[in-house]
């Protein structure tokens, strides 16, 4: 690193906090290859390698090109020539759209052979691409993952949907009053949001395949802020029907609720634990939002205790659990402005990996990305490299993204 680039990366960081700053601090870091480049080479060099084979059929060159994308996009792999050494092997055939897939090892072992049926190519490849990453990984791909979000690009805020590169975007409700705070069901065939049809909020629940809409809860009163339970057979959210707004948890199946929350606040965005046991909600009792963690009844009658979790922050909110639930991601305030931070649960330091106006973050499937917004735009970041990339761009002023769990 140069004296003159040390400098302006120093005068930069002290001013750290517009949105012009923090782009050009990105920039910096580019140039001078700030911290990374050691760190990504190591990675790159653990990465498998991974041959893609010959596809036979009518549809095979296009299927072999479009997964050879997807591969790339995922970032799990090193793509070997045809001559150079390999750790697996992928090989196949499509006809007419429709792939059969087979993944072999270094040693010519197959690991697994299907086949995908789906109305489109890409669909297909998608999957098989997130089987791949599966069975060599141990870990979910991200080519079938959707993000769900908020964007005013139609005039109302209105609920929008996208894959894991921003692409294939597409808007989900079409609700006079607007539509906020979604949440996307584990497979991704459910949205819950909040509409202000009936002049409060309330929850509503949207099929994306079949596009029947309904209500959460029979009960009166307002409700807002969900959040699926990882089997997705319940929702958490905080509904008022019985005075102060409260955590409840209501069963999808039988459209009954139960309060699981005292709060002497005004409790927001619930995330649950992976293994369902247990939320992480903020509340604000009057002196900014605190995190705290309630245990979710395992049987009828059952107590649940609810704490404080104390993160070194006086304003917290969104938080969201990490897939392996090691982690909570939430927003924070830093220097006057929204900043993402990162603590390991149960105890740990909290990290800052975004600040300069970033907020609503939410985890990927595997744990190693989290999108966030910053000043309406939507961005996901690398938690292994640091680095960041835009999602989507001139998309209106997007908000509170979820990433499918």
């Amino acid at each position: 690193m140069n004296a003159r680039a040390l400098c302006l990366l120093l005068a930069f960081a002290v001013l750290d906090g517009t949105r012009a700053e923090a782009g050009m601090l990105d920039t910096l870091r580019g140039w001078i290859g700030l911290g990374d480049k050691a760190d990504a080479a190591e990675q790159k060099k653990a990465m498998p390698r991974l041959r893609i084979g010959p596809f036979s059929g009518g549809t095979g060159a296009s299927a072999q090109e479009t997964l050879r994308k997807e591969l790339l996009d995922s970032r799990e792999f090193l793509l070997s020539g045809a001559d150079e050494k390999s750790d697996f092997t992928i090989e196949g055939s499509s006809i007419g759209g429709r792939v059969t897939g087979k993944l072999r090892d270094a040693k010519g072992k197959e690991l697994f052979q299907r086949s995908y049926a789906a109305p489109g190519l890409d669909e297909n490849l998608k999957a098989f691409t997130d089987d791949v990453i599966y069975t060599i990984t141990g870990r979910p791909g991200l080519a079938t993952s959707r993000i769900v979000f908020v964007s005013d690009r139609s005039g109302k805020r209105q609920i929008y949907v996208c894959d894991a590169e921003g692409g294939d975007v597409h808007q989900v409700t079409h609700d006079k009053h607007g539509a906020v705070s979604p949440s996307l069901s584990p497979d991704s065939s459910l949205v819950a949001f909040t509409s202000y049809r009936n002049g409060f909020p309330i929850i509503r629940l949207l099929d994306l395949n079949v596009g029947w809409e309904r209500g959460v809860t029979d009960t009166p009163g307002s409700s807002f802020g969900s959040a699926f339970s990882p089997d997705g057979t319940h929702l958490a959210a905080m509904m008022s029907f019985i005075g102060n707004p409260e955590i409840f948890v209501s069963d999808l199946g039988s459209n009954t609720a139960a309060c699981i929350s005292d709060s002497i606040g005004a409790p927001a965005s619930p995330s649950w634990h992976p293994d369902g046991k247990q939320i992480v909600f903020s509340d604000d009792d009057g002196s900014g939002p605190k995190l705290y963690i309630v245990d979710v009844p395992q049987k009828e009658g059952q107590a649940s205790r609810l704490y404080r979790w104390r993160t070194g922050y006086h304003f917290c909110t969104d938080p969201e659990w990490s897939p392996d639930g090691r982690s909570i991601a939430f927003t924070t305030r830093k220097g006057g402005e929204w900043a993402v931070a990162v603590k390991p649960w149960p105890s740990g330091g909290t990290r800052v990996i975004q600040a300069g106006g970033a907020q609503h973050p939410s985890w990927s499937p595997n744990g190693r990305l989290i999108t966030y917004v910053q000043h309406g735009e939507l961005y996901v970041h690398d938690l292994r490299s640091g680095n960041r990339r835009q999602l989507l761009r001139g998309f209106g002023r997007v908000s509170e993204p979820r990433w499918m769990r």
